[in-house]
């Protein structure tokens, strides 16, 4: 294969090779840097934390049950109360100490809007940890008998 022939040829045929080379180069220089790179991106933080006497704190979390059925009662603690005054209600309840967080339960046929107002409502009061209560699905049972064939 002559690249710089003087004379012209009178078949032209296209050239089947195919220099490899600047892509083994390329290839190679990018294995470089993820070498170097990868160790870099799974580091943490490394500190050392100074160490303290605390006494363990005796505050207990009470959660506070706010429920919202499918026709759209609002409960706080069994008591019916409306999404406008949930705010305020939760706010008086977290000052008086008497909760610290908030159990939300919320039957799965209310729409989607409903869940968000209530929601917005918790975000305006005093007590910021919210955690949503839901049925965990029954273990299956795995039957051992044999299928009966007729």
């Amino acid at each position: 294969m002559a690249f710089g022939e003087f004379e012209p040829r009178q078949n032209h045929t296209p050239m089947g090779d195919i220099n490899v080379t600047p892509l083994v180069d390329v290839m190679l220089v990018l294995l470089v840097i993820f070498i170097i790179a990868a160790p870099l991106m799974t580091s943490g933080l490394h500190m050392e934390l100074p160490q303290v006497d605390v006494p363990p704190t005796s505050v207990k979390t009470t959660q506070l049950n706010v429920a919202l059925d499918s026709t759209g009662e609002l409960t706080v603690d069994s008591q019916p109360l409306q999404i406008s005054q949930l705010a305020a209600a939760l706010s008086l309840r977290a000052q008086a100490a008497q909760a610290s967080e908030v159990q939300l339960s919320i039957d799965k046929n209310v729409p989607y809007g409903k869940v968000a107002e209530v929601m917005a409502e918790i975000q305006k009061s005093d007590l910021h940890s919210v955690s949503m209560a839901v049925l965990s699905a029954a273990p299956k049972m795995q039957s051992n008998s044999p299928t009966v064939r007729n």
